[in-house]
């Protein structure tokens, strides 16, 4: 037998109070006295009443749904910020959608639509790439936008890290515990990440005049799998570096197995530095030396940018959040110095 739902015009027949009563309460819109609210609040949980969202959004033309677009959803940096974001979009009364593009320029422009199509009142954008076509299609959906990570100043809200700033560190805080042989693992630098972290150990190198080894650079991508094969590239290598800048955690754990497979020790033949600070690099023996990358910090400056503008708050020229990093030193880096 289905069960009737309640509805607003119940509620207020038997709180015997009007219809607009029991909207200004729900929506909270206007005032309603504290016995009333009591009463209102007690017969909504009597009746376990749901408002109707679809109903309430052709009304007032807003969905409560927000869209976050993340690269890959596997990467616990962005899953930490998908559920920050969740939990912040839920607290003002949003719901979110998320679509996991996995590193897909073409998957990045489906979700774009698609955000459109289902109504939503805004979008978070962790964008794998850095195509202008990406704000272009951004622009045809004409409602309000936050971009993360992958643009800097543009026609949206932007909120991303420092640019090679944390390669940087990690470098320059291997060349200060001795090391010259230095290598790097990263991703293909077809995206603003990938290049940018690429650029700050080249930054970091010719700023304390290292020499750069062509054989010591190893760029695939930015999971364990790929940490994995950049760990035995270098395994194999006749002269191997003895140390290596990762550029995120991922490939860090993943060339700990490598060298662990082929009898290379952590740090005393080889120094590894990560980025991110995801937990598994607290967890692993020996802890990972990383670079802070707050993914919770993250999600609130992205929501927080994104509500002012679905609600009218600030419609002024577009600002840019900037994340900062702080060097973390564990145990799997070394001094080779004496």
């Amino acid at each position: 037998m289905v069960k009737n739902t309640a509805t607003i015009k119940d509620i207020a027949e038997r709180a015997n109070v009007s219809v607009a009563t029991v909207s200004r309460y729900l929506n909270s819109t206007g005032y309603v006295d504290a016995s009333t609210a009591k009463n209102i609040a007690a017969i909504i949980d009597k009746l376990d009443y749901r408002p109707n969202r679809m109903a309430q959004s052709l009304k007032t033309k807003e969905s409560k749904n927000i869209v976050l677009v993340v690269p890959d959803i596997q990467n616990p940096f962005y899953s930490r910020m998908a559920n920050e974001v969740q939990h912040l979009a839920f607290s003002q009364g949003y719901t979110i959608t998320l679509f996991d593009s996995e590193e897909n320029y073409e998957n990045e422009k489906i979700y774009i639509k698609l955000t459109s199509d289902i109504g939503a009142d805004g979008i978070i954008f962790a964008s794998a790439s850095k195509h202008q076509t990406i704000l272009d299609e951004l622009d045809k959906i004409r409602i309000p936008a936050v971009v993360v990570n992958s643009y800097d100043v543009c026609k949206y809200d932007s909120v991303h890290g420092i640019r090679g700033l944390s390669t940087y560190l990690t470098t320059k805080h291997l060349i200060e515990l001795g090391h010259r042989k230095i290598g790097f693992a990263g991703g293909d630098p077809v995206t603003v990440i990938k290049a940018s972290r690429k650029a700050g150990f080249i930054k970091a190198m010719n700023e304390f005049e290292v020499p750069i080894k062509e054989e010591y650079i190893f760029m695939m991508g930015l999971s364990s799998d790929s940490g994995k094969k950049a760990g035995t590239y270098f395994s194999a290598l006749h002269d191997r570096p003895t140390a290596i800048c990762c550029a995120n955690d991922l490939i860090a754990l993943g060339m700990y197995q490598a060298f662990f497979q082929y009898g290379i020790k952590i740090p005393e033949d080889v120094s590894i530095t990560g980025m991110d600070n995801i937990m598994y690099g607290d967890l692993c023996n020996p802890r990972l030396t990383t670079v802070t990358n707050d993914s919770c910090e993250f999600a609130k400056k992205s929501v927080e940018a994104l509500m002012q503008r679905i609600r009218k708050e600030y419609e002024g020229e577009p600002r840019e959040f900037l994340i900062n990093r702080e060097l973390i030193i564990r145990e799997s880096t070394k001094s080779v110095k004496g």
